[in-house]
């Protein structure tokens, strides 16, 4: 829950100075900035109340008018940031002492950007053959106004805030106290400028791209591909995310995909079913592929012809398929009729009962 003690939020005592105020506003919108924490609503509410607090504080007669009428009395304040007075924080156990330094750590630390993830459409040929196309995206890339450190250098740097110019921070007390290097300066106990407006202290900045990505020969449905370092970069000077594009892959109304194979319906006369032929069949590179029908093909029957497929990861290639579709002329004159009966005496036909056979003279 937030605070509605604008000191309180900021973790700051009611006579810090601008310098404090600064500092820990810094610090913390590093922390909530909403570019950092994609879709949190939380870190979104939390961000703007630090925006409001650090506004108000920041101006003289907004802070003179808050401190006169606008903070809530002490039992209803709820303190955003754990931050104490002082650079000494209190640890009453080993796994607390622990968890604030994995916390330092983690704040000390550079970190690594966050994923971009994108969508691109191919046709079934790129498919087969690879393509290299481009994708729009915004990502964060270093601020360019404070070169990534979210403050900006001018005239002499004041101690930091967090550490009051020590350049260590303590954990613990007693037995259990640990000193490390400020999180916040690095250890140099300097907080040198205020806080960058372009990046609102992130030292991140959003930047509209164009991206290339390389889809390889034998791409399916759905496959994701990666491009390393093509996400949002890290803050703190962390390396960036990776770009995942997601492949969607359109179907050629000439073809069924299975697999890496390629299945196409062709038309086959009856003469050509009955005595053989060679035909051509569409393949996917534009071009024709000759495949043989044998003396006596029956309709739906599969003729394979090999490597006029899709190109499989391992280099090889799958197979074009034909099915055999029997065509019939829409329309026979009576010559043709009669050659017809002929054929049908000579050949025979499916041995039908005598009822039957007799229906179909009458």
């Amino acid at each position: 829950m937030l605070s509605r003690d604008h000191y309180a939020v900021l973790g700051v005592a009611p006579d810090a100075d601008n310098e404090t105020i600064n500092a820990a506003f810094r610090r913390l919108s590093r922390r909530y900035h909403p570019d950092l924490n994609p879709g949190d609503a939380q870190a979104q509410a939390a961000f703007e109340r630090l925006k409001l607090a650090h506004s108000v504080l920041t101006d003289s007669l907004d802070r003179a008018r808050y401190d006169r009428e606008g903070r809530p009395p002490a039992d209803e304040i709820e303190v955003l940031s754990s931050t104490q007075e002082g650079a000494e924080r209190d640890a009453g156990s080993y796994p607390e002492l622990f968890r604030q330094l994995c916390d330092h750590a983690r704040r000390a630390r550079p970190q690594r950007g966050n994923d971009i993830h994108t969508a691109v459409v191919c046709r079934l040929v790129d498919a087969e053959r690879g393509r290299r196309t481009t994708v729009e995206v915004r990502r964060l890339r270093r601020c360019s106004g404070c070169r990534g450190t979210g403050r900006l250098h001018a005239g002499r740097a004041a101690p930091c805030a967090t550490c009051k110019g020590s350049g260590k921070e303590i954990f613990g007390c007693g037995a259990l106290a640990v000193a490390v290097a400020c999180a916040d300066c690095g250890g140099e106990g300097l907080n040198p400028g205020a806080t960058c407006a372009a990046c609102h202290g992130s030292g991140l900045t959003g930047h509209e791209e164009t991206l290339a990505v390389q889809i390889p020969a034998g791409v399916h449905n759905g496959q994701e591909i990666r491009i390393s370092g093509g996400g949002h970069q890290g803050p703190r000077g962390g390396p960036p995310g990776d770009l995942v594009t997601t492949v969607s892959v359109q179907t050629d109304p000439r073809f069924e995909r299975s697999g890496p194979h390629l299945i196409t319906s062709v038309p086959v006369t009856v003469s050509e079913a009955v005595l053989g032929a060679r035909i051509k069949v569409p393949a996917l590179d534009g071009a024709t592929a000759i495949v043989r029908v044998p003396p006596g093909t029956r309709g739906g029957a599969r003729l394979c012809v090999r490597g006029r497929g899709l190109e499989m990861a391992n280099g090889r290639r799958g197979d074009l398929i034909a099915v055999v579709d029997l065509w019939l002329p829409d329309v026979v004159d009576e010559d043709v009729r009669g050659l017809i009966r002929e054929f049908g005496e000579r050949t025979g036909g499916p041995v039908r009962g005598r009822n039957e056979r007799a229906t179909v003279q009458r």
